[in-house]
């Protein structure tokens, strides 16, 4: 055994020795410039001696050194070998690194790309799968700086290749041909590497480099030129796309002779490029879907530099169908089952298209405009009302291109693919569209861009079934979304990031929207309650009054005329202005809502005529002299009161505190021709009012005497409304939250009138309704509704509080419904002494609120 080991050893020694003498002349060689020998010595070197360390050692070096700026010997020795020997040291360098050092072996790959581009095409989806892989295992700066390295150095010089697509099975390969090197790839690696470079510059809003980055990974699969149409308009694009949607380059070689379970080629052109021309639609419509958002929400650079906040709001009115009707016989190009409940824009006609004479409005749009109205009004196409609207239609109508474009491309494939279970498989238009958002992983506020875009697109199409189902969908995804992360506010107080802000008039411009879809399919209550919603938790400024009544009477003049004719529009209001625009809603609609005539809405309507009445006068006194002097509604209510001769409302007065709305109302009294049934019975639990009424009435004595007044205690007199409220602040555990219960399955649609009031009886059978109000229905904005103070009693806006028989020992109970008349007249006359002096904007704000959420209560428990 000794003997045999001695010969080995000698041998293993004199081999050691034979490297270490052939290793000596390569280093030799190299640092003398003698490059010839080096060769040499490396190819013996590599065949004889490839598994000894010290060799496997240098040649990492030299592959960590490849890049000729670093000026060593090992990189001009590496220059010098041909490709072959090259490609020797590079892949054994990624071979030994890659496993436990990946980062060392993309830096390998990548300064070989560098340094010798002309050869690039053997390494570059290698170097960019482990750059990927790098970046998973990384996190914050350092894996950013990985996707950046990814997307502006590597796919760039991707898109300078040739690129061959083949089904998702097979591997990425070099393919070489007429002396051409085309790099096989696999159509959904393709559209992953297209997805990042897109998500990388959507994020950042760099709008031009997303779209030369699409136009040349398009490009050098297939769609040759399109490169240099990256800025240009996007509808050029399109039908520069559209024109050469056979052209990506497919491999057509099929190995696998079990053809009929792999995707023909055929086909797998078909599907390519539809993943194409939809990154290409879907990156564009995100620009000018966050484009959009902006100039709504009031944030785009001119906007934004405005003192005052504002928001662009929808003008909406229901067309006749009749104008866009398909002819006897004709077929959409997607009608079917599956697509009848998405939106429609095959028939659509421009948003922006417009009338000779629009410009000549500014002289006849409202002929009340006084020296006094507010500049930047009444101007025509340059009032205040339209600042920015023209834009953001256009910007509109250019996110409607891209969806065009989308359904175009689904149904040109729907009818080439010979395997129709692939395009079944990818579910729809609109659903393949929301999997590319999905997989753009946006910022919160991008999202809610997408959302709002996609919600107005649908608006702006009332007329098409499904359309105003769709946007009701979308905007209150907005609002869930909103809503959470109101949430994750709370619990996450170091939140820094802007993306997550949610612009000031956002939620509340969404809500309205769903209340302006309501308004459309003719369901004034819920288009009610959805604006009574809005007031009860909107910020209402102090400075709020008459003048801010006039302004919005002129712009819905200007406007009017502007969108004659039209199912959609844009209106800009302030914060003032969507106060004033909703409170005209709830008036406006309340009014319809008692109008209504025939079967048991008439009668409904007869019944509650009281209650609508009451809460319009209470929403009158904001601005109050407009309503009194400007319109008619105030009159015909007091008309339709002494007409009726019985006025039972034993809410309304609660909330009245603008004196000529008392007086006006006490006036009506005194005549004696109307019975006002009008005393709130809670009033004499809480104590306000009980001095009014423990004394039996005297119908000798003057209605104004002060010895009742006097007969009543001081801590009576001084519990008023502002002690209520401090005490349900106190305890505001016990009280219950507002949650709606009450759903329509199928609600009747809309012919509007140019105020978009007015509703008619049109069905709509094929729209399906989630319930209203599900704003307050969440957690964190729930409502805190009164219910009973922990003395038992109950407390200003119970819901029982007009049932006289429901208020204990109130003096109802000894008098029954009969009210005398001067306790009437007394209680006006207290309520004009003593409240309306010190009334002031934050009372009335507070008022206002609180006058709301009971009204929402109430609506929700009737419903």
């Amino acid at each position: 055994m000794s003997q045999e080991s001695e010969p080995s050893a000698e041998r293993f020694e004199a081999g050691n020795q034979l490297f270490e003498n052939e290793f000596s002349t390569l280093r030799t060689a190299i640092h003398s410039g003698n490059f010839e020998k080096a060769i040499q010595s490396f190819v013996l070197l590599h065949s004889n001696s490839l598994q000894n360390p010290v060799f496997q050692s240098y040649m990492i070096q030299v592959g960590e050194n490849i890049d000729p700026a670093k000026d060593t010997d090992a990189s001009r020795f590496f220059a010098s070998l041909p490709c072959l020997l090259q490609s020797n040291i590079i892949d054994f360098a990624r071979e030994y690194l890659e496993e436990k050092e990946s980062m060392r072996a993309f830096n390998v790959l990548f300064d070989y790309i560098q340094a010798y581009p002309r050869h690039a095409y053997k390494y570059l989806i290698g170097a960019i799968n482990l750059l990927i892989l790098c970046a998973q295992n990384l996190e914050g700066d350092e894996r950013q700086k990985c996707v950046n390295l990814l997307v502006t150095e590597l796919f760039p010089r991707l898109c300078k290749q040739r690129l061959l697509l083949v089904r998702k099975d097979k591997v990425p390969s070099i393919k070489s041909t007429e002396s051409k090197h085309y790099i096989t790839l696999p159509y959904n690696l393709f559209e992953q590497f297209l997805l990042l470079g897109q998500r990388f510059y959507i994020k950042k809003h760099r709008w031009d480099d997303s779209a030369k980055f699409t136009c040349a990974m398009l490009s050098a699969c297939g769609y040759n030129g399109l490169e240099q149409l990256d800025s240009v308009s996007h509808v050029i694009r399109f039908q520069y796309l559209k024109e050469h949607r056979n052209s990506v380059r497919i491999d057509d070689e099929i190995e696998n002779e079990d053809v009929l379970a792999q995707i023909g080629t055929e086909d797998l052109s078909i599907i390519s490029t539809l993943m194409c021309e939809y990154m290409a639609a879907t990156s564009q419509f995100a620009q000018f879907g966050y484009d959009y958002y902006r100039y709504v929400c009031g944030t785009d650079e001119a906007s934004s530099s405005a003192e005052e906040k504002s928001c662009l709001i929808p003008v909406c009115s229901f067309q006749p169908n009749n104008g866009i009707a398909n002819k006897p016989g004709s077929k959409r190009p997607y009608d079917n089952g599956s697509e009848k409940n998405t939106l429609d824009f095959s028939d659509d006609l421009h948003l922006l298209r417009r009338n000779d004479n629009l410009k000549k409005i500014g002289s006849s749009s409202c002929s009340s405009v006084t020296d006094e109205d507010s500049d930047d009004r009444a101007k025509g196409l340059d009032s205040y009302c339209v600042k920015g609207v023209d834009n953001a239609l256009h910007i509109l109508s250019k996110a409607g291109d891209c969806l065009r474009h989308c359904v175009d491309l689904w149904n040109w494939a729907n009818g080439q693919l010979s395997q129709k279970t692939l395009i079944d498989h990818l579910g729809g238009w609109e659903k393949e569209l929301c999997r590319v958002i999905e997989g753009y992983k946006l910022p919160f506020d991008m999202n809610n861009a997408i959302l709002l875009v996609r919600s107005d697109l649908a608006l702006s199409s009332p007329s098409i079934a499904g359309n105003l189902a769709k946007a009701l969908e979308l905007s209150q995804s907005i609002c869930d979304r909103i809503e959470v992360q109101r949430r994750q506010e709370k619990t996450d107080n170091n939140r820094a990031s802007s993306e997550m802000d949610i612009p000031f008039m956002f939620a509340f411009r969404v809500l309205y929207n769903i209340g302006v879809i309501y308004l459309l399919v003719g369901s004034l209550q819920q288009s009610t309650l959805e604006i009574a919603i809005i007031l009860s938790v909107f910020p209402i400024p102090n400075g709020l009054n008459e003048k801010d009544f006039n302004n919005d009477e002129i712009d819905c003049c200007t406007v009017a005329n502007i969108f004659n004719g039209r199912e959609f529009g844009l209106m800009r209001v302030t914060q003032e202005g969507l106060v004033v625009r909703c409170i005209k809603h709830l008036i406006v609609s309340l009014d319809n809502e008692s109008e209504l005539r025939g079967g048991m809405a008439s009668i409904d309507s007869a019944l509650r005529w009281d209650e609508k009445a009451g809460n319009m006068i209470v929403l009158m006194q904001y601005g109050w002299p407009y309503w009194s002097n400007k319109t008619n509604l105030w009159h015909k209510i007091m008309n339709r009161i002494s007409e009726k001769r019985v006025f039972k409302n034993r809410e309304f007065l609660e909330y009245l505190y603008v004196s000529d709305v008392l007086q006006a109302i006490r006036h009506l009294h005194l005549i004696g021709t109307v019975t006002m049934d009008i005393i709130p019975p809670e009033f004499a639990l809480r104590g306000s009012y009980r001095h009014l009424v423990t004394t039996a009435p005297d119908n000798n004595s003057s209605p104004s005497s002060p010895r009742h007044l006097a007969s009543s205690p001081k801590n009576d007199e001084t519990m008023d409304e502002d002690e209520i409220e401090r005490n349900l602040e106190k305890n505001p555990n016990n009280l219950p939250l507002y949650h709606p219960s009450f759903a329509n399955s199928i609600l009747p649609s809309t012919s509007m009138s140019p105020s978009w009031y007015s509703a008619s009886t049109q069905k709509n059978s094929f729209a399906k309704w989630m319930s209203p109000s599900f704003y307050y229905s969440r957690p964190a904005t729930s409502v805190i509704l009164p219910g009973q103070n922990a003395d038992g009693e109950q407390s200003y806006n119970d819901s029982n509080s007009g049932h006289p028989n429901d208020t204990g020992n109130s003096f109802n109970n000894t008098k029954g419904s009969f009210i005398p008349r001067d306790i009437v007249t007394r209680c006006l006359e207290y309520r004009i002494r003593r409240y309306s002096p010190k009334i002031t904007p934050q009372r009335m704000r507070h008022v206002l609120q609180r006058f709301l959420k009971n009204m929402v209560l109430k609506a929700n428990e009737e419903t």
